[in-house]
């Protein structure tokens, strides 16, 4: 074996490797450099916190509104006065009538539970105990009853109750759902 031989040899296993070497170290450097331009564009164009804060309120914002309304309507729907003439049923029994209020109630509440994520622990809270009182409210008139009472005589009991009260307990809760919605603006 030549010289020559030994060369051609020689070239024919290692210009393969180095093009090879060379070809990978070149697509690594681009890639690696695409990928660097690529960060740097993305932190370019992403948003700040204070700007990514901004549009999840932006999103959020409007769910709250909804919320603030719903939980209004839920207080003014359980008002006693507006509940009493709402399902006035002046022949039902007084007990019959009683169930009934107590169930709208119950079923108005449920059907707004989840609002609860959109407002303060606060304005939810005095929702809860809003209801709970307008609940007792009619549990007491009911009490002052006789078994042959009717709607109308429960209707009466619920009303001189409220009559007594400086304010409905649903006007507490709606003041204060309203004075929060008009922070948040």
């Amino acid at each position: 074996m030549t010289t020559i031989d030994i060369i051609f040899q020689f070239a024919i296993y290692i210009i393969p490797s180095v093009a090879f070497f060379a070809a990978a170290w070149f697509f690594t450097n681009k890639w690696a450099e695409i990928q660097t331009q690529k960060h740097k564009l993305e932190a370019i164009h992403k948003p700040e916190p204070e700007q990514q804060l901004s549009e999840l309120k932006k999103h959020f914002f409007p769910l709250q509104v909804d919320a603030y309304q719903r939980m209004v309507l839920l207080m003014e729907r359980i008002a006693p006065n507006n509940l009493v003439m709402r399902l006035n049923n002046p022949g039902l029994p007084a007990r019959a009538f009683q169930q009934t209020l107590l169930e709208n109630i119950r079923n108005e509440f449920e059907h707004n539970l989840a609002q609860q994520i959109f407002i303060s622990a606060d304005a939810w809270n005095l929702v809860r105990n809003s209801k709970e009182e307008v609940v007792k409210m009619i549990n007491m008139a009911a009490t002052k009853l006789e078994p042959t009472a009717v709607a109308t005589d429960l209707s009466r009991g619920i009303f001189e109750i409220t009559a007594q009260l400086d304010h409905q307990p649903t006007d507490q809760a709606i003041a204060f759902l309203k004075a929060e919605l008009n922070k948040q603006l």
